[in-house]
């Protein structure tokens, strides 16, 4: 691996972190304020996807080319799954209200949707 493509590892391996860094803020936020966000995390999620889809193949070169992983490198990543070790649960406390929350509202929705159809049907026999 030349010393550019490893430049180039490192940063992506930057910019990752930083967006991991950045979806742990988003869901944060999230956890103080309900009710919005889950477009935001949506969209961060989807751009931590590109950039490891740029990252895995640079990674797997980089794999077969050194036996370990230079300092910079291995502090990098060490540093990017801390932040998604915290990340998790955080991201499964929200899973979980979101569920619970949506339990206390199907009750609620169905409700309404069986009044809705109890008066579209009594307007349609009113009008035969």
């Amino acid at each position: 691996m030349s010393p550019s493509e490893e430049q180039t590892l490192i940063e992506y391996t930057v910019r990752l972190k930083q967006q991991y860094e950045r979806l742990n803020e988003i869901v944060d936020t999230v956890g103080r304020e309900p009710g919005g966000g889950v477009e935001t995390i949506g969209e961060q999620m989807k751009e931590i996807k590109q950039t490891e889809d740029v990252l895995r193949p640079l990674r797997q070169r980089y794999q077969e080319q050194h036996e370990h992983a230079s300092g910079q490198i291995k502090n990098l990543t060490d540093e990017t799954i801390d932040v998604v070790k915290s990340l998790m649960p955080k991201l499964a406390g929200l899973e979980k209200a979101s569920v619970d929350s949506l339990r206390r509202l199907f009750p609620k929705i169905q409700g309404s949707v069986r009044a809705v159809q109890m008066q579209n049907a009594y307007r349609g026999n009113n009008h035969s």
